[in-house]
């Protein structure tokens, strides 16, 4: 008998221990769980099983109603049913938050027993899922009478809080996903308001710089129309003599050229200068310079360069590093009132190189003095537009700006290197050319007093510009035909007009300059072809058209239609 007792012992602990197992899988299930679906299906796979149940159900609370809404069962019990939660052993469960332990379903006043009569169940369990505020309920049913055993409560109690703890951090992950996403929509509003408030700062500072810069430009410009507006007057007063005359047209002259340096250099800080860009030898460069040079310093600045010959050619534009370079010596030289040193260095470099360039071989010219150099605050300032330590009338200050647009457009930089009483070093990189191609031949000069005759078709459409160089081709001896339209520049060729030289402007309503000159290289390449510009966005269209910058003098026309016939003949 004891043998018996014993076995029927040992079978039971090893029923439990599986049933505890079955649980313990099931409560690593629900751990992974995070939603109410997910919590259902662990559920409905493992509790009647580890509760030794002969069905269970899943309820869900709803409003005032208890939604039976899944059950793993021996017969079919309520699933898809609604009941009211006060007629409902769930919704007391759900109400007191405690386990309904019932051996009698027809003997415990919380039974609504019109529902259970026609089912198998004849005793319960029903727990509760949700510590604080439960939402759901979990119910083991069997078909016998009968009080569930402390084994039987504990294993389904303890799968009813892992699918608590699942719910809650289903809950929780899902307000963190909530949170993460309303931060992320902050963090975007966020980001746009600053990048709204950045375009708009940036707009500000454009308009202040352009403030600036028109106020500059307005004000060197009215000084240099002045002399030009002033002389004209006087000229056109028809009480001067022929030497007052003289005397005051060249004034007004010398203040238009300036007028026209004026432009190319704010063209080339804005790098919008057409360049002629070519292979140039620095040291024949600076050969050629060095009288220039010398006579801009003075004697009391002692001029050195050291520029060896077997130094790659670069990649530049000649004459407007020239410029650069006595822009330099002149900054140089203001700087040195009681004398001092120019050096001019260079050197390859490969490495090292500033961070701005790409990589590559550059050849860093160095400009130095040893004048009175530069603040801290000077020197960060100093290549912005017109900006000038020098008195008014003494400078523009578009000396640097205007180097520093070079290099830029070159495909360099430059640098500065300055400080209060140790002078100034400049370096200017500037690429090594890469491959070495024939040198820009001289422009072809037409002596004056030689004009070819022949017939020109000038194309512009500004009045007083076209009414001007016309003038200026009729005092070369050309017959002139002009238009203000590309287009009928063309319909009068296509009708038989046969000019010996097409002078076009580039920019103009409908078809460009450029288009109609290449249209003439294809359908009339006899034609000379000459374009005319006041906008430097040409050069990378047709380079080798010949071509001529607005403002131009008499002599400038001359030399580029010598230029242009040279080509077509």
């Amino acid at each position: 008998m004891d043998k018996k007792l014993a076995s029927e012992r040992d079978s039971e602990q090893k029923a439990l221990a599986a049933r505890w197992s079955i649980a313990a899988e099931a409560m690593e299930a629900l751990a992974g769980a995070r939603s109410l679906d997910a919590v259902t299906n662990v559920l409905r796979a493992f509790a009647r099983r580890a509760v030794g149940a002969d069905g269970i159900a899943i309820v869900l609370r709803d409003e005032d109603q208890c939604h039976y809404i899944a059950e793993d069962s021996m017969e079919p019990l309520w699933a898809g049913q609604r009941f009211p939660s006060e007629n409902c052993v769930s919704g007391w469960a759900m109400e007191h938050r405690q386990t309904a332990v019932i051996a009698d379903i027809f003997d415990d006043p919380r039974v609504p027993v019109e529902a259970y009569r026609t089912t198998f169940v004849r005793s319960m369990l029903m727990v509760p899922i949700g510590r604080i505020d439960p939402i759901a309920a979990v119910g083991a049913y069997w078909s016998e009478f009968g009080q569930p055993t402390d084994n039987e409560i504990a294993l389904l109690e303890a799968l009813a809080r892992a699918a608590s703890t699942a719910l809650e951090n289903g809950r929780l992950f899902a307000s963190l996903e909530t949170l993460n996403d309303q931060l992320d929509q902050r963090v975007r509003e966020r980001t746009k308001e600053l990048e709204q408030s950045q375009d708009s700062l940036r707009q500000v500072q454009k308009l202040d710089m352009l403030g600036q810069l028109t106020g500059h430009v307005a004000h060197d410009f009215n000084n240099l129309l002045m002399p030009i507006v002033g002389g004209l007057d006087l000229i056109l007063s028809g009480k001067r003599t022929a030497e007052a005359i003289e005397r005051h047209a060249a004034i007004a002259m010398q203040a238009a050229e300036s007028a026209q340096t004026l432009v190319q250099r704010l063209l080339t800080f804005a790098r919008r200068q057409s360049l002629a860009v070519q292979s140039v030898d620095l040291s024949v460069l600076l050969a050629g310079m060095q009288a220039l040079l010398g006579s801009t310093l003075g004697p009391r600045i002692n001029l050195s360069i050291d520029v060896p010959a077997t130094l790659p050619a670069v990649h530049a534009d000649a004459h407007q590093l020239e410029i650069a370079i006595l822009n330099l010596a002149v900054n140089s030289r203001d700087a040195m009132p009681d004398g001092g040193a120019f050096i001019i260095s260079g050197e390859v470099r490969r490495m090292r190189l500033p961070k701005v360039l790409a990589p590559g071989q550059y050849v860093c010219l160095t400009i130095a003095d040893t004048g009175t150099g530069m603040t801290s605050a000077v020197r960060a300032a100093a290549t912005e537009p017109f900006f000038t330590t020098k008195s008014s009338g003494h400078g523009t200050g578009l000396g640097l700006s205007m180097v520093h647009g070079l290099a830029g457009q070159l495909g360099g930089t430059l640098e500065i290197d300055s400080a209060i009483g140790a002078g100034t070093r400049i370096r200017l990189w500037l690429p090594v050319e890469q491959v070495m191609g024939p040198k820009a031949k001289a422009p072809v000069r037409d002596e004056g007093g030689k004009a070819h005759p022949g017939k020109v078709l000038l194309v512009d459409d500004n009045d007083l510009v076209r009414s001007s160089t016309r003038e200026m081709l009729t005092d070369m001896g050309y017959e002139v035909v002009d238009t203000d339209r590309a287009e009928n520049a063309l319909r009068m060729i296509e009708a038989g007009e046969r000019p010996d030289i097409l002078i076009t402007d580039h920019i103009m309503p409908g078809m460009t300059g450029v288009e109609l000159a290449l249209r003439m290289r294809v359908d009339h390449p006899r034609i000379a072809l000459l374009i005319i510009s006041g906008y430097e966005g040409i050069d990378l269209i047709a380079p080798d058209i010949p071509r001529l910058s607005k403002p131009f003098r008499h002599k400038h026309l001359q030399a580029c239609i010598a230029a242009a016939r040279a080509q077509a003949a």
